[in-house]
């Protein structure tokens, strides 16, 4: 790539900041100052800025994904069930789930190989929202949604919580901040509530939108830069895609 893109990404200068530095001078490589705008950069090669070696950023992969009802979040299961790893191409084997859904459950769910992100996006404190929406066997009473604002003891000390409850012509819309192990299914059935179909839509700023069940996109551009910016990640290491593309 021309030295300019190299400087960019390496996150030192935009590339017409990165074109005056070498114009000055003040770029190396291989140890030989180069003044030449149109200098290729290998693989091989040693860039330095003012004595400083410079590397890119490491570039990290990102995807949301729909998963089907009927697979599991998991590497590797020894009851030989369909994993999501199953659903995506082998490259991906290396992303890392962010917030899993159980087994019947379907809908979003966010894979990456930035350690730091799948971190902040699942640790409570940073209260990332995820939004479901559930059919139950019977409409929630006004008691049943109170009592799910106000938290429910779902066993082994710990208690669950909504963020808010939006009704809708069939099922109910609920908002989380934290995602506990089946959180949803423990709160309902504490109640004496069946669910009958659960669904995530959206995990932070990203939606599920018409994305096809058992398809991927990759998260890119301004939508990575802005969910980056939700757990303080801004100017983080860049993204291995250029667009956001469906893709199965």
């Amino acid at each position: 790539m021309r030295i300019n893109q190299y400087i960019s990404q390496c996150g030192i200068a935009s590339r017409r900041k990165a074109e005056a530095l070498v114009l000055e001078g003040k770029v190396f490589v291989n140890g030989v100052v180069v003044k030449e705008l149109a200098t290729q950069i290998k693989e091989t090669d040693i860039v330095e800025i003012d004595g400083q070696k410079i590397n890119p950023a490491k570039r990290h992969t990102t995807i949301a994904f729909h998963k089907p009802p009927g697979v599991i979040c998991t590497a590797t299961d020894p009851q030989g069930r369909k994993t999501i790893y199953d659903c995506l191409p082998s490259g991906f084997s290396g992303l890392k789930y962010i917030g899993r859904l159980d087994l019947q459950s379907r809908g979003l769910i966010l894979l990456s190989d930035d350690g730091e992100l799948v971190y902040r996006l699942t640790h409570p404190k940073y209260q990332i929202e995820r939004s479901y929406l559930v059919w139950t066997s019977r409409e929630l009473s006004r008691h049943a949604m109170e009592s799910l604002l106000n938290g429910i003891d779902i066993g082994e000390g710990e208690i669950g919580k909504v963020k808010d409850i939006f009704l809708d012509d069939g099922f109910v819309e609920l908002v989380l901040t934290e995602g506990k192990n089946r959180e949803i299914r423990k709160m309902l059935h504490a109640m004496h509530y069946h669910i009958e179909d659960l669904k995530r839509v959206s995990f932070a700023n990203i939606t599920l939108g018409d994305l096809a069940v058992g398809n991927y996109r990759e998260i890119a551009g301004e939508e990575l830069k802005e969910l980056q910016a939700l757990v303080s990640l801004t100017n983080h290491a860049l993204s291995s895609v250029e667009n956001n593309t469906d893709r199965k």
